[in-house]
Protein backbone atom coordinates (compact mmCIF):
# COMPACT_ATOMS: atom_id res chain seq x y z
CA UNK A 1 0.00 0.00 0.00
CA UNK A 2 3.07 2.48 1.26
CA UNK A 3 3.92 2.29 -2.93
CA UNK A 4 0.54 2.98 -4.48
CA UNK A 5 0.31 6.08 -2.05
CA UNK A 6 3.87 7.15 -3.17
CA UNK A 7 2.58 7.03 -6.56
CA UNK A 8 -0.27 8.74 -5.80
CA UNK A 9 1.26 11.31 -4.39
CA UNK A 10 3.54 11.66 -7.14
CA UNK A 11 1.28 12.30 -9.43
CA UNK A 12 -0.91 14.96 -7.61
CA UNK A 13 2.70 16.76 -7.40
CA UNK A 14 3.39 16.45 -10.97
CA UNK A 15 -0.59 17.34 -11.89
CA UNK A 16 -0.45 20.83 -9.67
CA UNK A 17 3.14 22.00 -10.92
CA UNK A 18 2.14 21.28 -14.60
CA UNK A 19 -0.98 23.22 -13.85
CA UNK A 20 0.99 26.15 -12.67
CA UNK A 21 3.24 25.90 -15.25
CA UNK A 22 0.44 26.15 -17.71
CA UNK A 23 -1.77 29.07 -15.87
CA UNK A 24 1.52 30.69 -16.09
CA UNK A 25 2.25 30.70 -19.50
CA UNK A 26 -1.79 31.58 -20.17
CA UNK A 27 -1.10 34.95 -17.88
CA UNK A 28 1.96 35.29 -20.12
CA UNK A 29 0.63 35.20 -23.16
CA UNK A 30 -2.71 37.21 -21.81
CA UNK A 31 0.12 40.49 -21.22
CA UNK A 32 1.50 40.32 -24.41
CA UNK A 33 -2.02 40.25 -26.12
CA UNK A 34 -2.98 43.07 -23.83
CA UNK A 35 0.34 45.19 -24.75
CA UNK A 36 -0.12 44.62 -28.40
CA UNK A 37 -3.40 45.59 -28.26
CA UNK A 38 -1.90 49.03 -26.40
CA UNK A 39 0.77 48.89 -29.27
CA UNK A 40 -1.85 48.82 -31.96
CA UNK A 41 -4.21 51.64 -30.10
CA UNK A 42 -1.29 54.00 -30.04
CA UNK A 43 -0.46 53.50 -33.90
CA UNK A 44 -3.74 54.05 -35.04
CA UNK A 45 -4.53 56.97 -32.87
CA UNK A 46 -1.30 58.99 -33.54
CA UNK A 47 -1.81 58.16 -37.00
CA UNK A 48 1.43 56.95 -37.76
CA UNK A 49 1.56 52.55 -39.29
CA UNK A 50 1.67 50.73 -42.29
CA UNK A 51 -0.40 48.01 -43.19
CA UNK A 52 1.70 44.77 -44.68
CA UNK A 53 -0.53 43.32 -46.80
CA UNK A 54 0.06 39.37 -46.95
CA UNK A 55 -2.96 38.17 -49.14
CA UNK A 56 -5.43 39.77 -51.72
CA UNK A 57 -9.02 38.58 -52.92
CA UNK A 58 -9.45 40.09 -56.05
CA UNK A 59 -13.40 40.47 -57.04
CA UNK A 60 -12.74 37.63 -59.84
CA UNK A 61 -10.89 34.70 -59.31
CA UNK A 62 -9.46 32.73 -56.02
CA UNK A 63 -7.38 34.22 -53.25
CA UNK A 64 -3.70 35.08 -53.93
CA UNK A 65 -0.48 34.91 -51.49
CA UNK A 66 1.66 37.74 -51.72
CA UNK A 67 5.14 36.66 -51.48
CA UNK A 68 6.61 39.96 -51.74
CA UNK A 69 6.73 43.02 -49.51
CA UNK A 70 3.67 45.39 -50.39
CA UNK A 71 2.44 47.43 -48.09
CA UNK A 72 0.38 50.66 -47.69
CA UNK A 73 2.30 53.34 -45.51
CA UNK A 74 -0.23 55.67 -43.34
CA UNK A 75 1.89 59.47 -41.75
CA UNK A 76 -0.15 62.45 -40.22
CA UNK A 77 0.95 64.21 -43.46
CA UNK A 78 1.59 61.67 -46.16
CA UNK A 79 -0.11 58.44 -47.37
CA UNK A 80 2.02 56.25 -49.72
CA UNK A 81 1.18 52.97 -51.08
CA UNK A 82 2.69 50.37 -53.05
CA UNK A 83 0.65 47.22 -53.92
CA UNK A 84 -0.31 44.78 -56.60
CA UNK A 85 -3.50 44.79 -58.42
CA UNK A 86 -5.11 41.81 -59.97
CA UNK A 87 -8.42 42.23 -61.72
CA UNK A 88 -10.57 44.10 -64.81
CA UNK A 89 -8.89 47.56 -65.63
CA UNK A 90 -11.28 49.80 -67.37
CA UNK A 91 -8.85 52.47 -68.17
CA UNK A 92 -5.17 50.44 -68.67
CA UNK A 93 -2.03 52.70 -67.82
CA UNK A 94 -0.24 54.17 -70.69
CA UNK A 95 3.25 52.57 -69.21
CA UNK A 96 3.00 48.83 -68.18
CA UNK A 97 5.38 49.88 -64.67
CA UNK A 98 2.19 51.61 -63.81
CA UNK A 99 0.13 48.57 -63.01
CA UNK A 100 -0.64 48.20 -59.48
CA UNK A 101 -1.62 50.50 -56.87
CA UNK A 102 1.45 52.75 -56.08
CA UNK A 103 0.74 56.54 -55.45
CA UNK A 104 2.50 58.88 -52.68
CA UNK A 105 -0.46 61.55 -51.49
CA UNK A 106 -0.53 64.39 -49.09
CA UNK A 107 -4.09 65.43 -50.34
CA UNK A 108 -6.35 63.15 -48.51
CA UNK A 109 -8.95 63.12 -45.75
CA UNK A 110 -8.64 60.51 -42.96
CA UNK A 111 -11.30 59.32 -40.77
CA UNK A 112 -11.08 57.13 -38.06
CA UNK A 113 -13.95 55.17 -35.83
CA UNK A 114 -14.55 52.87 -33.28
CA UNK A 115 -15.72 49.39 -34.65
CA UNK A 116 -18.45 47.80 -33.11
CA UNK A 117 -16.97 44.67 -31.24
CA UNK A 118 -13.46 46.94 -31.08
CA UNK A 119 -11.29 47.83 -32.96
CA UNK A 120 -11.18 50.64 -35.47
CA UNK A 121 -12.58 51.67 -39.05
CA UNK A 122 -9.98 54.04 -41.24
CA UNK A 123 -12.05 55.90 -44.20
CA UNK A 124 -8.93 57.69 -46.62
CA UNK A 125 -9.67 59.39 -49.58
CA UNK A 126 -6.39 59.94 -51.90
CA UNK A 127 -7.75 63.11 -53.70
CA UNK A 128 -3.98 63.84 -55.53
CA UNK A 129 -3.85 60.63 -57.29
CA UNK A 130 -4.87 60.96 -61.45
CA UNK A 131 -8.58 59.77 -60.42
CA UNK A 132 -10.16 59.47 -56.39
CA UNK A 133 -9.52 56.47 -54.68
CA UNK A 134 -11.48 55.37 -51.89
CA UNK A 135 -9.74 53.01 -49.03
CA UNK A 136 -11.34 51.33 -46.10
CA UNK A 137 -8.74 49.75 -43.35
CA UNK A 138 -10.55 47.65 -41.05
CA UNK A 139 -8.04 46.90 -37.65
CA UNK A 140 -8.97 44.54 -35.44
CA UNK A 141 -7.45 45.07 -31.74
CA UNK A 142 -4.57 42.40 -32.37
CA UNK A 143 -2.89 44.15 -35.18
CA UNK A 144 -4.86 42.10 -38.00
CA UNK A 145 -6.32 44.05 -40.77
CA UNK A 146 -8.39 44.18 -43.70
CA UNK A 147 -7.72 47.00 -46.68
CA UNK A 148 -10.43 47.55 -49.82
CA UNK A 149 -9.77 49.74 -52.13
CA UNK A 150 -12.32 51.17 -54.49
CA UNK A 151 -10.97 52.95 -57.64
CA UNK A 152 -12.82 54.31 -60.08
CA UNK A 153 -10.51 53.19 -63.00
CA UNK A 154 -10.59 49.24 -61.47
CA UNK A 155 -12.35 46.92 -60.09
CA UNK A 156 -12.31 46.83 -56.09
CA UNK A 157 -9.90 44.77 -54.37
CA UNK A 158 -9.20 43.36 -51.18
CA UNK A 159 -6.38 42.82 -48.72
CA UNK A 160 -6.01 41.39 -45.70
CA UNK A 161 -2.46 41.42 -43.29
CA UNK A 162 -1.05 43.19 -40.41
CA UNK A 163 -0.45 46.31 -38.84
CA UNK A 164 3.18 47.08 -38.18
CA UNK A 165 5.06 50.56 -36.91
CA UNK A 166 6.38 52.41 -40.41
CA UNK A 167 9.78 53.19 -40.23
Amino acid sequence: MSIMKKILFTSIILFFSCYATYAQGNQSRREQRQARTVEVQRMIEMQDYKFVAQRTNPMQGRSISLTSAYDLRVGNDTISAYLPYFGRAYIAPMDPLDGGIKFESSDFTYQLEQARRGGWIAKITIRDARHRIDMVLQISTNGSASLSVNDVTRQPITFSGIIGRRK
